[in-house]
């Protein structure tokens, strides 16, 4: 039995052990005074909701990537970030009326570690806007790493700077207009200082309403001991999840055996979670990228049924 294995195996028995007590507070799940996290059902059961990234959508116009979505089952649509979500909002409201899929998030590159105080500000100021245009797409958020590469500030530093101030304005704006801040844990040779669900949580728990947090399969397999323990320490402040094969980040299936997913899908069921699940990798070279989507959807649909 590998280490994985093992604390898979212990996971909800040791889920304060995996979590830390502090970190399972991040979940407003009182302890009762014993120093156990305190797990209720959720309230309504979990749903598998597959999605896709815009790219990774077959066709050209908007119309037409949903009508690919829908006819095949998906449950949701991640869209880019940047200025795409302004210049779009009219256009992707219009076309998503009347069907049953729902904006998950839209994804791009942020780093709010810069040692001067006013790029950390112009950070802020340049996704003021995005989040205002996703909150009328009632999107789930915006997903934002807060810090990437080399980080010129210390970390106890950086934390501070952004629970009390960059991610806390962030936050409260994105709550304000209907939608949140995702934070998204990375590998350690991405980020030096956000890596594991549990410690996002935290973060987002520390800065109040409009944080959340997801879990992405790749950048946990290597940072993580269990994904269901991973996702049950976030909880109900889990509001996105990332997918892909194990082994090269590409669509699951392609990488065989590796990709299995049943374990961090227990972890999705314990806790209710009914957000997308989306893909984040890329095709084998010369592939037939659609049939690979659909050939991906039969898995995930038989291990979430597995779970």
């Amino acid at each position: 039995m590998n280490r994985r294995d093992f604390l898979t195996a212990s996971a909800v028995a040791g889920v304060a052990t995996v979590c830390g007590t502090q970190r399972a507070s991040a979940q407003d799940q009182a302890s009762g005074g014993n120093g156990m996290p305190k797990l209720t059902p959720p309230d309504k059961p979990a749903q598998l909701n597959l999605c896709l990234q815009w790219g990774s959508i077959p066709g050209s116009e908007i119309p037409e990537k949903l009508d690919f979505l829908e006819k095949n089952g998906f449950g949701a649509v991640e869209i880019p970030s940047g200025d795409w979500p302004i210049k779009n909002v009219e256009a992707m409201n219009k076309a998503m009326s009347g069907r049953k899929l729902f904006v998950a998030t839209a994804c791009g590159p942020s780093d709010f570690s810069y040692a001067e105080a006013e790029k950390r500000e112009a950070e802020v100021q340049k996704f003021l806007p995005v989040i205002e245009a996703l909150g009328a797409m009632k999107s789930v958020g915006l997903i934002v790493c807060p810090a990437r590469g080399q980080v010129p500030m210390g970390f106890k530093e950086l934390r501070e700077d952004f629970v009390a101030n960059t991610g806390k304005r962030l936050a409260e704006h994105a709550a304000k207009h209907g939608t949140s801040l995702v934070l998204e844990p990375l590998r350690r040779n991405e980020t030096p200082f956000l890596r594991q669900v549990a410690d996002g949580a935290r973060m987002a728990a520390d800065i109040g309403p409009g944080a959340t947090v997801m879990g992405d399969f790749w950048h946990m397999a290597l940072e993580e001991t269990s994904f269901m323990g991973a996702f049950i320490c976030a909880g109900k402040l889990l509001s996105h999840v990332h997918i892909a094969s194990l082994k090269n980040r590409q669509v699951p299936g392609v990488d065989g055996d590796a990709d299995n997913y049943v374990d961090g899908f227990k972890g999705l069921k314990f806790i209710g979670y009914r957000g997308a699940v989306s893909l984040e990798g890329g095709f084998p070279k010369n592939s037939d990228s659609k049939q690979l989507i659909l050939n991906m959807a039969k898995l995930l649909r038989e291990q979430w049924a597995q779970a």
